[in-house]
């Protein structure tokens, strides 16, 4: 399979999954999903200009639009710092973190945000990660020891 098909692919049932988590937060109050809505955006535009706009593989990236987006930075590809290993950090808590709260109290919105992202997280990492050759990236550092 092309790995574009996967890393569309992936970020598409990344975001769905997103989808679920802010319809459980919507379900305890607008401003909660709104406010994790807003979150989400700020922080993957984190991403894109502390990680992916360093990552040299970005004019090729399996997730296509965030390659493309992160090269309108002009950043110059190179290892990462603890601030930029940071922003990840923040954003996995963000995205992932803080909607299981609400997610488990509706159980069908926690299966399918599982099971989506458990997809999409396996589709980068069995395919879109093992095309890139960003010597820099963590996944790629650490399948390498």
């Amino acid at each position: 399979m092309n790995t574009r098909f996967h890393g569309v692919t992936s970020i598409t049932l990344i975001g769905l999954a997103t989808a679920l988590a802010a319809v459980a937060m919507f379900q305890a109050s607008l401003a909660l999903g709104m406010g994790y809505l807003i979150a989400c955006g700020v922080v993957m535009g984190a991403v894109l200009y502390a990680f992916c706009a360093k990552c040299p593989c970005r004019a090729k990236c399996g997730h296509v639009v965030p390659g493309r987006i992160a090269a309108l930075f002009g950043r110059e590809p190179g290892p990462y710092t603890p601030v930029e290993y940071g922003v990840l950090a923040i954003f996995g808590l963000v995205l992932i973190g803080a909607p299981q709260f609400w997610l488990w109290r509706t159980p069908w919105l926690l299966v399918g945000y599982w099971a989506l992202a458990g997809v999409g997280v396996v589709q980068i990492l069995t395919f879109v990660c093992r095309a890139c050759t960003n010597v820099y990236c963590p996944v790629k550092i650490a399948r390498q020891r």
